[in-house]
């Protein structure tokens, strides 16, 4: 074992010895091989199954820097600009007071819709032109550029939908086209139900600091709810509840 591999796998067996981390997984690759591949902790609390190298967890927010970097590819060829106004593009958007939100605001997470509302289920959550509608008619919770909020769950809409609208191709068309090419790969995400993969996690609720007029536009999911990314299609994934009995409460 190397001194890095030694060094990595103590760190995360003192993490999952705690409550900070069930389980976790390393791996660092350099020069294309790989030097350290570390796991520790279970995947599943219920069964006590531990996590292996071969455990697939859920990438999340780590599809927000794919599609980011693929805005800025696009600016950069001069297809984008990023104080280009949404509503330039989505005339849609300009309700309410976002006529003036820029590429610049999404990209940074100053937008103004960090949440959607309360009742908002799964099933709407999966449905990509219903969700932009939403958003597309919501009010900002703040004036656009003047605060920050991490836009957990409607950061992909918001810049997806601006470049299909700016580009008329689709966000895994452009993709392939400009991140991908030649060899034409493209992001697929295993079913929750896949043997491999690692239960969901909680949801958390927003932080409730806005003035309470505000309270009722503030999406709060079940503290229990659980959602994962399916191939379903192939230009808009959609969404699936977890059924395998290996996921977590």
């Amino acid at each position: 074992m190397t001194d890095l591999q030694a060094e990595l796998q103590a760190a995360a067996d003192e993490m999952v010895a705690t409550p900070a981390e069930t389980g976790l997984q390393v791996a660092v690759h350099r020069y294309g091989r790989v030097i350290a591949d570390v796991a520790a902790g279970v995947a599943n609390p219920r069964t006590g199954e531990h996590v292996t190298p071969g455990t697939l967890f859920y990438a999340a927010s780590a599809g927000k820097g794919v599609t980011t970097s693929l805005a800025h590819v696009l600016a950069e060829r001069g297809d984008l600009r990023y104080d280009m106004r949404l509503a330039d593009v989505w005339p849609e958007f300009a309700a309410r007071g976002k006529e003036r939100t820029t590429v610049r605001h999404v990209l940074l997470h100053t937008a103004g819709l960090p949440g959607l509302p309360r009742q908002t289920t799964i099933d709407q959550l999966c449905d990509w032109d219903h969700m932009c509608a939403v958003l597309a008619d919501a009010e900002p919770w703040w004036e656009p550029g003047t605060r920050f909020g991490y836009h957990a769950l409607t950061f992909g809409f918001l810049l997806g939908e601006t470049l299909r609208r700016a580009t008329g191709r689709t966000v895994t068309e452009l993709l392939r086209e400009v991140l991908t090419a030649p060899s034409a790969s493209r992001m697929r995400c295993a079913s929750p139900s896949h043997p491999r993969c690692c239960p969901g996690w909680p949801v958390r609720r927003p932080a409730r600091s806005s003035p309470s007029r505000r309270k009722a536009r503030r999406w709060t999911a079940p503290s229990r709810l659980r959602y994962a990314m399916s191939p379903a299609s192939a230009t808009t994934p959609a969404c699936s509840p977890p059924t395998s009995p290996r996921w977590a409460p």
